[in-house]
């Protein structure tokens, strides 16, 4: 089982979770307490990368920032690889 709050920075909430299958892709932040109105304003959503290392500890890796979500799912291919 995955524990997120262990994956998250300090100072962002997770907004979003992206699976395939049981298995966690990625997800997307914005900082903690924040609107999604004022979040899109200051470019502050962060889309992560996660991997599973050999011992099976999952580790994320930020991969951009952004204003708008949409456009970091469609830059870092998302879908597809939620896909196969």
């Amino acid at each position: 089982m995955t524990n997120l709050t262990a994956l998250c920075p300090k100072g962002e909430e997770i907004w979003v979770t992206y699976y395939k299958k049981n298995e966690l892709l990625f997800f997307l932040t914005g900082p903690a307490g924040m609107s999604s109105t004022l979040a899109a304003q200051s470019g502050k959503f962060t889309l992560y990368g996660v991997s599973t290392g050999a011992r099976g500890a999952q580790k994320a890796k930020k991969l951009g920032q952004g204003g708008n979500p949409t456009e970091l799912e469609a830059k870092y291919s998302v879908a597809e690889k939620m896909r196969g």
